[in-house]
């Protein structure tokens, strides 16, 4: 019986252990990196009351009979589960998200804690602050290197670190530079002059009587048609860039002469020209047939939109009978761009209409250039017929008035002034007058008017002529588009210099001059000037120095070393540096290298545990890392106070490695690691707890009772 009651005196002691355990767990719900424990129970020792016995031939075995002394406590085990991390915002404030622990120490010795709480001492050590231990890692070097044989000590920072002045060595430049930035010269045009047709004109450019364009181009297909009988008839004519009016009548005539359309060999087609008729210059006419007629001939082109307009300029009757003579049978009467030889006296206006000029009309040239007057010739006295005023002449006088050199000074080699050939490809209307100016604004044409003053206030008047020559400026001058940027670079001793790069394009595609300036009294020594070129690409192809050499050298004169740094531009098939296309000019200066003295402004800490400082010179350094300690049996490890741990015989030595790197744990920077202590699980055994507690002094009263009946016996 008194059996009963040392077991269940046993329970009751555990089970308070156990609630002991609990009400730990409970108080430390809102601590800091706490590991909550738990309790296990182990049964005591027995009392054998009788052995067992072994089976024999005749009888079974029996079981031994044993009776328990009560229950022990078998272990205290610390639930090592990962607490939910809580945001503070706190530089210093760390969290473990992993096994590993922070070393600390006081100075005698080291320990091992999961509170992640920290704080900067007087001496910029980081601390816990409820006991004053010291965060463990490595110091970095002035450099902010780690070296391999750096010793474990106390994390510090140094919060009067100064990052010294570093000489700037290279500055880079990127991004766009406009291929269209050489300067330009005015383009000023007329209306288009067109002159009667002939059979060296061109067809491309060629128009109707009304100066409506007929828009052959090369490549197009004119199909020749007519009909023989019942049977229609065709041939085709390619029209080439030097297709004349020559090669198209003789094309018409090879199909007329041909037996499949039966119109014989006789039968011709040629320009009409001003020898046979003012009034026919320029038609086709058909003739010579002496075999049979010619029925439905019609000229088309393949090209859909200006098709219609070949075959109307070329049309003739459906029906052209045998025997037809010379100038019976005309086409429109076609046009040509004018040519600067052309006499005024026979040329028309871009609807086909005639100048008006007459004898003695003064045709005067006035303008600017620049902000200046022109030289305002003397006016051209208009004279009619052979021998008479060519638009040469007035080529001439306008070349004359704006002082203009035969050429434009640009890769094409332009004239100056002059007709607008047919077939060209420059927005510029073919037989007009062009006149190209001088590159930069200070030969700027302007104003330009040409204008005839009729002679004797009679009919005709030169008011076709006035009007063709109202001009289109096509593009006005400009300067030179030079492309400065600047960027401040420094010495050795942390001394500011601003340094800026002129970019200035040549006449040369793609090719353009650069040069160096610096603001204060520094003295060049050499590399200021150079040659930048770009390849197809728009990459940099060559970045040259006109010294020979490949950096730039300056004596700063305030007692520092010379500065020598290299002009970062790119290279081939490289567009992070400078590039040229047609684009808007956006290069600049993006970076250098150098930087003075700064000061340390404010500190970083990386999941690596690395402390890192931004300086206020822009540099940042490695300042400290701190040290992580992974255990092979953390769950040994024995608390000693301020949550903090000790190690143990059954805990292993501490394992120290950089979070993220030889240890598998990182570091949260500015969160905490709550407890782990879940209430519903330490509320439920608290609940077992009480009742098992309750059931053992029901034990204890039980067998007092019958303690206190075995007493009573003797009575």
């Amino acid at each position: 019986m008194l059996r009963s009651l040392y077991a269940a005196i046993s329970g009751l002691r555990n089970h308070q252990t156990r609630m002991d355990t609990i009400g730990n767990n409970i108080a430390n719900v809102n601590t800091v990196g706490y590991k909550s424990s738990r309790v296990t129970f182990e049964e005591s020792l027995s009392q054998l009351i009788q052995g067992a016995s072994r089976a024999t031939d005749s009888s079974g075995g029996t079981n031994p009979m044993q009776v328990g002394l009560g229950m022990n406590i078998g272990s205290i085990d610390t639930r090592l589960s990962q607490g939910n991390l809580e945001s503070t915002g706190l530089i210093t404030d760390l969290a473990i998200e992993g096994k590993a622990y922070f070393a600390v120490s006081d100075g005698k010795g080291s320990y091992f804690t999961r509170n992640g709480a920290f704080q900067f001492d007087s001496g910029g050590q980081m601390v816990l602050p409820t006991n004053g231990m010291v965060l463990q890692g490595k110091l970095a070097d002035k450099s902010g290197q780690f070296s391999a044989g750096s010793l474990i000590g106390n994390i510090r920072v140094p919060f009067n670190d100064q990052a010294p002045a570093k000489a700037t060595t290279e500055v880079n430049f990127a991004r766009n530079l406009d291929s269209d930035s050489n300067a330009k010269g005015s383009i000023i045009y007329t209306q288009s002059f067109l002159r009667s047709a002939g059979d060296t004109d061109t067809l491309i450019g060629s128009t109707d009587h009304g100066g409506t364009g007929l828009g052959m181009q090369a490549g197009d297909i004119l199909t020749f048609s007519a009909t023989n009988g019942a049977s229609e008839v065709t041939s085709t004519y390619t029209v080439t860039n030097t297709s004349t009016m020559l090669d198209l009548t003789k094309a018409m005539s090879g199909f007329l002469r041909s037996a499949a359309v039966g119109a014989g060999p006789l039968t011709t087609v040629d320009m009409v020209t001003p020898a046979d008729s003012g009034a026919l210059r320029g038609a086709l006419t058909i003739y010579g047939n002496g075999t049979g007629a010619i029925n439905n001939f019609q000229v088309t082109s393949s090209r859909p939109v200006t098709g219609p307009n070949v075959t109307k300029a070329l049309a003739v009757p459906s029906t052209i009978a045998t025997g037809t003579t010379r100038l019976s049978v005309v086409t429109d009467t076609l046009r040509a761009p004018s040519q600067a030889g052309d006499l005024l006296s026979d040329i028309y206006d871009a609807s086909g209409n005639g100048l008006g000029l007459e004898n003695g009309d003064q045709i005067s040239i006035t303008g600017t250039i620049g902000s200046s007057p022109a030289a305002n010739v003397a006016p051209i006295t208009y004279v009619a017929g052979l021998g008479g005023t060519t638009l040469q002449n007035v080529l001439d006088k306008i070349k004359d008035n704006f002082k203009l050199p035969d050429h434009d000074g640009t890769i094409q080699n332009n004239l100056s002034v002059a007709m607008n050939s047919a077939g060209s490809d420059d927005n510029i209307p073919d037989g007009s007058i062009v006149i190209r100016g001088q590159p930069e604004g200070a030969f700027a044409i302007k104003d330009v008017v040409v204008h005839a003053t009729d002679s004797n206030n009679a009919k005709p008047s030169p008011a076709f002529f006035n009007t063709n020559m109202n001009p289109t400026s096509l593009r006005d001058a400009t300067d030179t588009q030079v492309t400065s940027t600047s960027i401040t670079i420094y010495d050795d001793i942390g001394k500011e210099h601003t340094l800026t790069m002129n970019l200035t394009p040549t006449s040369t595609p793609s090719q353009w001059l650069w040069d160096v300036k610096l603001s204060g009294q520094e003295s060049p020594v050499k590399g200021f000037t150079g040659k930048l070129a770009f390849g197809q690409d728009g990459s940099v192809s060559s970045f040259t120095y006109d010294d020979g050499g490949t950096t730039l050298e300056f004596d700063p004169r305030n007692g520092s070393r010379d500065v020598q740094l290299a002009l970062k531009v790119g290279g081939p098939r490289d567009f992070t540096g400078l590039t040229q296309f047609r684009s808007a000019t956006t290069a600049t200066a993006v970076a250098q290298d150098g930087y003075t003295m700064g000061r340390l402004r404010q500190i970083s800490i990386g999941e690596d545990g690395i402390i890192s400082g931004a300086f206020t010179n822009g540099t940042t350094k490695n300042l400290a890392q701190i040290l992580v300690a992974d255990f092979t049996n953390p769950g040994g490890l024995q608390a000693v106070k301020d949550s903090v741990y000790a190690t143990s015989s059954n805990s292993g030595d501490p394992i120290y490695g950089a979070a993220g790197a030889s240890s598998a744990s990182v570091i949260k920077p500015g969160a905490l690691e709550l407890s782990n202590v879940e209430l519903a699980q330490e509320f439920t055994d608290m609940i077992t707890t009480q009742r098992g507690y309750q059931a053992n002094a029901r034990v204890i009263t039980v067998s007092d009772s019958m303690l206190e009946e075995l007493v009573n016996l003797k009575r």
